[in-house]
């Protein structure tokens, strides 16, 4: 069961539930009582945070700082990390009469992050449109998107985010995606390009997660099918020199950004449910995975500024920012309802009709439901990876590049808002 797979302490629809025997996680049968009284203890707590969440919002005195708008849905990640004044990042505050406060990071789009000689490499700048240009007034508005223009939107995939939104692609918009569905599947190797239907998800038979699957991508002209209405990697560098090098088709890049110490977590959790046959790795703790070698380094900057192994400096960052500045839509998994209607008016499929949000609404709260369950189970094994504590402090060592970056985008995010139509979701 995923209970068992995720040696989680938790009733499993059958019955069963993890319990420490030996030293180690063994799955025990609970009797019909025993489960009845669990439900019971859990509905009760969930109530009791519910009355008490409610209280600090009405109580005299009170600060209402986790107050959400019904149209926005703020605080919806379960690890829920503000350490963005670390980084010149004052985070979105209420005042008492329930007033949303924007955060600000004092950045313009017409400021650019790079000066002398540092540059953002040529071919990017040629080969991915610019997302905003100078409006009549002196201002900046959105690049106005055509499809028939031979631009292709393209998602950089980022690890322990990019699937979730690939999945809202590829259900709820109904795009037909170039992305890594064929990854180890025989149709990904086939000598001509087409669309298969994968339980009612379409995809171009292309393995876009690897390079040598770019390059066969890039042999049968994927570019020029126009059998794909997204593009979907992690390697856009890459892409950029093979798929999009010809002045007929360019890029219009996306993402949306995850909390770094979050997705090293997440990182973890996928790391023990894929080596359940190895006890060794199975059993690595946090604090352990953070010090070794399967545990990524300042991931964001590399792939943005193309530096695989060697080491990433300072300008890099600076660098990567300007790349952001200039050549994403920024979005936000803990604001991931306003990100990806931002994402889908931007590219013209927004369609505000109830089975589009209900498909949208079901997919982000089974995401939500496993981000709770991950968030659980490290804290069940380490106590605490709150900020301040020593699992957030060997993470951030291991991501301090990559933290400058990401509150740089959420800053982005906040500056790209004010050019779209308020929320509709």
């Amino acid at each position: 069961s995923k209970i068992k797979e995720k040696k989680k302490m938790a009733i499993d629809p059958d019955g069963a539930t993890m319990q420490a025997k030996g030293g180690e996680r063994v799955l025990m049968k609970v009797s019909a009582f025993r489960q009845s009284l669990s439900k019971k203890r859990a509905a009760s707590g969930a109530l009791l945070i519910c009355v008490i969440g409610m209280a600090a919002c009405v109580l005299p005195g009170s600060t209402p700082t986790r107050y959400i708008p019904d149209q926005m849905k703020k605080t919806s990640s379960a690890f829920d990390y503000h350490d963005g004044a670390n980084y010149g990042y004052n985070e979105t505050t209420f005042d008492d009469g329930n007033s949303e406060q924007s955060g600000k990071y004092n950045l313009q789009h017409d400021e650019p992050m790079i000066s002398g000689g540092i540059t953002i490499p040529p071919y990017i700048d040629a080969t991915f449109v610019d997302t905003f240009q100078p409006s009549d007034d002196g201002g900046f508005e959105l690049t106005p998107f055509l499809a028939t223009s031979g631009e292709y939107p393209f998602f950089w995939r980022v690890p322990n985010v990019g699937s979730r939104i690939e999945n809202m692609l590829v259900s709820c918009v109904k795009a037909v995606l170039a992305t890594s569905a064929f990854r180890d599947d025989e149709r990904g190797a086939e000598n001509a390009l087409r669309v298969y239907n994968i339980e009612d998800r379409a995809y171009v038979n292309v393995d876009l997660s690897q390079t040598f699957g770019i390059e066969r991508a890039s042999d049968l002209n994927l570019a020029d099918s126009g059998l794909a209405d997204v593009f979907v990697s992690p390697h856009f560098n890459y892409v950029a020199h093979k798929l999009l090098s010809s002045p007929q088709h360019k890029g219009r890049m996306f993402t949306v950004f995850r909390h770094p110490i979050e997705r090293a977590i997440v990182s973890h959790s996928d790391f023990i449910k894929k080596h359940q046959a190895d006890s060794r790795l199975a059993q690595m703790s946090l604090a352990e995975f953070a010090q070794s070698d399967y545990s990524s380094k300042d991931w964001l900057t590399r792939f943005l500024v193309n530096k695989r192994r060697e080491r990433v400096t300072w300008e890099d960052v600076q660098k990567a920012k300007e790349i952001l500045r200039k050549k994403f839509l920024i979005g936000l998994y803990d604001r991931v309802e306003e990100s990806m209607e931002r994402i889908e008016r931007y590219f013209g499929w927004f369609r505000n009709g109830p089975l589009e949000r209900e498909c949208h609404q079901n997919l982000i709260a089974a995401e939500r439901a496993h981000d709770t369950e991950d968030y659980m189970y490290e804290v069940g094994q380490e106590g605490s990876i709150d900020i301040g504590s020593e699992v957030y402090g060997l993470m951030l060592k291991n991501n301090e590049k990559d933290m400058e970056v990401y509150w740089y985008a959420v800053g982005l995010f906040e500056e790209q808002g004010k050019l779209f139509p308020s929320l509709s979701w």
